[in-house]
């Protein structure tokens, strides 16, 4: 694990994503073995096969004072059987600069199998037009599609001026990752900070890029709120 700045190693974590559309995860807040230095961290896990891994998901928190990390590279070596993979990264996992992003996907290259490609996906929620419709909260989604699932990702900023998930709005979002194939469904809900944090989501549409055509539509016409609605702050939507 290579960063290109000399800050220090957050608490973070990476999940590998394999063909049969397994998960498997490791988290370096506790690692087996760290071996710091000015320019690379080795971490040694003990995990379940991972199978034949196409991407893996590096995200790291948010924690007070921390001003960002800039990741170079990316290493994994099965130990048994000498298997390497190697991912190129050179990114940012900061919310004050870059693509502000603490979460990112990087695509598996090797020779004998096509690289896939990373999508800027344009997330759009769409708040409904009622008293109280807008929400100070804070909104969470996670796409899934054929190909595995984004993770939990927090819309944070949005394309449009003004304040975000109000009344009669849509804010748009870019979250990045690793092609999902055909979009399935998404799940979406809020944190329920604030005074008045039910929200009431008309739907949520989704683009492959700022330039596709291609979009999904994910309808609900309902709240996301302890008391009205699903009496739920969160609910899975699938597309139409």
């Amino acid at each position: 694990l290579i960063p290109a700045s000399n800050s220090i190693l957050p608490l973070f974590t990476v999940k590998f994503r394999n063909s049969a559309l397994g998960l498997g995860k490791i988290c370096l807040s506790e690692p087996a073995l760290t071996v710091p230095s000015s320019s690379c961290s080795l971490v040694q896990v003990e995990t379940g096969d991972l199978g034949d891994v196409y991407k893996i998901r590096v995200s790291c928190d948010d924690v007070p004072g921390f001003k960002g990390w800039h990741l170079r590279s990316f290493q994994l070596q099965e130990l048994h059987m000498k298997q390497e993979l190697n991912f190129e990264c050179n990114c940012w996992l900061t919310l004050k600069r870059g693509d502000k992003e603490l979460v990112k996907e990087f695509p598996t290259v090797t020779e004998d199998q096509k690289t896939l490609p990373v999508y800027k996906y344009v997330v759009s929620v769409h708040i409904g037009d009622r008293w109280g419709a807008g929400t100070f909260a804070n909104v969470y989604i996670t796409l899934y599609g054929k190909r595995g699932d984004t993770g939990v990702r927090k819309l944070d900023t949005s394309l449009m001026k003004g304040r975000k998930f109000q009344r009669n709005k849509v804010d748009s979002f870019l979250v990045e990752a690793v092609s999902l194939s055909h979009l399935q469904k998404v799940v979406i809900g809020h944190d329920g900070e604030g005074y008045g944090a039910g929200m009431y989501l008309k739907m949520v549409t989704v683009k492959e890029s700022q330039d596709s055509d291609k979009e999904w539509v994910f309808p609900l016409w309902n709240w996301l709120d302890t008391h009205l609605g699903l009496c739920e702050t969160v609910c899975e939507i699938v597309t139409v």
